[in-house]
């Protein structure tokens, strides 16, 4: 099922198969990780070999949201009649675009999807490259520009809307957002029909950075 969705990403460029590595680019190696979330369901990913290619020059994070910011959003959901709501990108790195030239040969866990042995080059952030994140963040931040957002000067993963006097806010934790606005839902709608974003976990705010909201 995972390589299934990343194949429906479309994550690789196929060079075939027994085709020779391309100039200029690295030729790498992935692997599954697997894990039990903190709700109990088990998940397996398959990442890059991130540590097989060189750092590099720019920043590889994705920025987050201060736990003091996400205190005063709330305090302004409350003041102004907000919605206070969540939002979960799913399988956030593969919306994005990497810039990493690397390149991997599939083995036998691609043979059911007629890729073993072909050259794939990564065209998508996939997990475990190292700009993986700084990638999605970039992704996302074009996104809320578009839609006539602004990052909060003393806060950029904060960013605001402002429209007749009545503003809007998204506070940004990686692939976890938290929307402050009149119609939240109407929004998470506009994610997923215009962009293509697949959300889950939306509804009113439960869980965030460690706290739990009621």
């Amino acid at each position: 099922m995972e390589l299934a969705q990343i194949i429906k990403y479309e994550t690789f460029e196929d060079k075939q198969k027994g085709a020779k590595v391309l100039m200029d680019y690295k030729l790498i190696w992935c692997h599954f990780v697997f894990d039990v979330k903190h709700d109990g369901r088990h998940k397996a990913r398959y990442v890059v070999g991130g540590h097989l290619t060189d750092p590099p020059l720019d920043s590889i994070y994705s920025g987050v949201e201060s736990l003091r910011s996400l205190r005063l959003m709330i305090f302004l959901a409350e003041l102004n009649g907000l919605q206070l709501y969540a939002a979960d990108v799913g399988n956030a790195d593969l919306e994005a675009k990497t810039r990493e030239r690397v390149c991997v040969y599939d083995g036998p866990e691609f043979r059911d999807l007629g890729l073993e042995g072909h050259l794939l080059v990564i065209a998508q952030a996939l997990y475990g490259s190292k700009a993986s994140s700084a990638r999605w963040h970039d992704r996302f931040a074009d996104t809320l520009r578009e839609e006539g957002f602004a990052p909060c000067k003393s806060d950029t993963d904060v960013w605001m809307h402002e429209k007749d006097g009545l503003y809007k806010y998204i506070c940004v934790y990686i692939d976890n957002r938290t929307i402050v606005m009149k119609e939240p839902a109407a929004f998470c709608e506009m994610l997923k029909s215009k962009h293509g974003y697949k959300l889950k976990g939306v509804g009113d705010l439960k869980y965030h950075l460690g706290c739990d909201f009621g």
